[in-house]
């Protein structure tokens, strides 16, 4: 893939996690590893729902800008740390899904007994809470990487998925926030079954 081929995918892909509600507001970010191993990622600030092709910021591998007028995305360290750490990695996807984060909260990943998770979802695992932006943060990223994961989610934060592609890690991104959203409707109705059985009870009011 060309730098402007990146560029144009980078914008389309943006977009799209926008419309899927994957984002909102300024969070989330996207990169792709060129092929002479510089980085092409979303800027710092900015919106994925309308940015333009200039606006992405091209740094070194180790995530210097090329331009230092330009300010990269804040998660920039879990992005070099993802590609250090898997040669074949060249795309990163890292969002704020809703049922995703809500999940994280409880310390634990999302169950993964669904027939699409267990046919579709790919390899996904949790990482313990780290502050947004830190080395901390991508070290624990990377470690999950490393042992096989294409998706991780990070407690109270979000998700980061890799992939050789944009789509792919589009693909894995849309399908553990669809397999978080069932899980935590589900939780909802056994709840609310647990309450309708106990009003029916002999003595309950």
């Amino acid at each position: 893939m060309t730098e402007s081929q990146a560029r144009a995918q980078i914008v389309v892909y943006a977009a799209l996690l926008w419309s899927r509600g994957l984002v909102y507001g300024t969070s989330g970010n996207v990169s792709v590893r060129l092929g002479d191993g510089t980085l092409l990622v979303t800027p710092s600030g900015r919106s994925l729902r309308a940015l333009e092709e200039y606006e992405l910021v091209r740094t070194s591998p180790e995530g210097q800008p090329v331009d230092p007028s330009q300010r990269p995305t804040s998660e920039l360290p879990l992005h070099v740390a993802a590609y250090r750490t898997r040669p074949d990695i060249r795309c990163v996807i890292h969002t704020h899904p809703t049922a995703c984060v809500a999940w994280s909260k409880q310390g634990v990943l999302f169950p993964l007994d669904t027939v699409g998770a267990q046919e579709s979802l790919d390899p996904i695992s949790f990482t313990t809470y780290a502050p947004s932006g830190t080395v901390e943060l991508a070290d624990r990223c990377a470690h999950a990487l490393a042992a096989g994961a294409q998706s991780v989610v990070m407690e109270r934060h979000g998700l980061s998925s890799v992939g050789r592609t944009l789509e792919t890690a589009f693909v894995r991104t849309d399908l553990a926030e669809q397999t978080a959203a069932i899980e935590l409707q589900a939780a909802l109705l056994r709840a609310t079954s647990v309450l309708t059985d106990a009003s029916s009870e002999p003595g309950v009011v």
